[in-house]
């Protein structure tokens, strides 16, 4: 990224005004910001790195809440993610900017109570699906093209198979700092275009299930040496944050909260069984099971479908 360019985003991010706190996670370490630009909604999330804890450094230091050096790490479409430290060897901060913002992003970001709800295969084709082809439009999957087109973050891809149906772009999550191994958050992008979630994987999808599976541990192993193919876990969310197939692959010391929940994340060993345990038709799919699912209540899934399902349309657990 040119020095003009990050300057840019830079001096965009000090614009950003202040104007309420959405969340906060002690566990994670973050606290998600409303705020404007310029009087254009924006959230501004602050996530604490890991500390150096080598020889003395924690003893000496010390309480600053100013970040005079701010870095830009990355770009891509509406999401900037930037590095804030008083003195790097004590940790920094890693900021990650979404701007423009709409009340969706806000909706995500806002602490809100969580729901069990049970998504029957009618209420997934009756219901949900047009959900879903309705979130693919209005540019939500831009982050992922820009990526599968070589816009952004193509320094950073660990392995590229560039295949047009079971290829897929292998590199790290910015929600990682690339340092602490513990840590370790990786994101594999599938090429195809016609999967938005699990619940389009079929039988016939077991193959090329089972070689992602394989081909995933062992390219971050060998891209990095401190980490072993069975300290990697990976697995799929339902409900996706977006609708175009993707996995993580985290070190299992990594904490990530909710996003590592029962109920949100999928195993995709366990997914791959499941689809074996189908019967003999390779058209069967997961898009005929009942599925059991964290949702929040500020999220469009439940405040439009699930809050006022009852008898004859499906069943809440709460």
């Amino acid at each position: 990224m040119s020095t003009s360019n990050a300057a840019e985003q830079e001096a965009k991010l000090r614009k950003f005004t202040f104007t309420r706190i959405l969340n906060q996670d002690t566990k994670t370490k973050t606290v998600n910001l409303l705020g404007e630009i310029e009087s254009t909604p924006a959230i501004l999330i602050a996530e604490k790195t890991a500390f150096n804890v080598t020889d003395s450094h924690l003893t000496k230091f010390s309480h600053h809440l100013h970040l005079p050096k701010v870095s830009l790490i990355e770009r891509n479409d509406i999401y900037h993610w930037f590095l804030a430290s008083q003195n790097s060897e004590y940790g920094e901060v890693k900021l990650t900017l979404i701007f423009p913002v709409t009340e969706t992003h806000i909706r995500k970001y806002t602490h809100q109570q969580l729901r069990m709800v049970v998504e029957t295969p009618e209420i997934y084709r009756d219901l949900v699906k047009p959900y879903v082809e309705e979130k693919r439009g209005n540019g939500r999957l831009n982050w992922a093209y820009n990526i599968l087109e070589h816009k952004a973050e193509k320094e950073s891809v660990i392995l590229e198979d560039p295949d047009d149906l079971e290829g897929f772009m292998l590199l790290p999550d910015l929600k990682w700092d690339r340092k602490t191994m513990a840590s370790m958050y990786i994101t594999a992008i599938l090429r195809r275009r016609d999967i938005t979630s699990m619940r389009d994987l079929k039988k016939k999808h077991v193959p090329w299930l089972k070689n992602i599976r394989r081909r995933i541990p062992e390219a971050i192993c060998q891209k990095y040496d401190d980490i072993e193919e069975d300290q990697i876990k990976l697995y799929v969310h339902y409900q996706p944050s977006y609708y175009h197939f993707h996995l993580h692959a985290v070190s299992i010391t990594h904490d990530g909260g909710l996003g590592q929940a029962s109920g949100k994340a999928f195993l995709l060993g366990n997914l791959i069984s499941w689809l074996e345990s189908l019967g003999g038709d390779e058209e069967a799919g997961l898009d005929g099971v009942e599925l059991t699912y964290l949702l929040g209540e500020e999220s469009e899934l439940w405040q439009s479908i699930f809050k006022g399902v009852n008898g004859k349309k499906g069943k809440v657990e709460e």
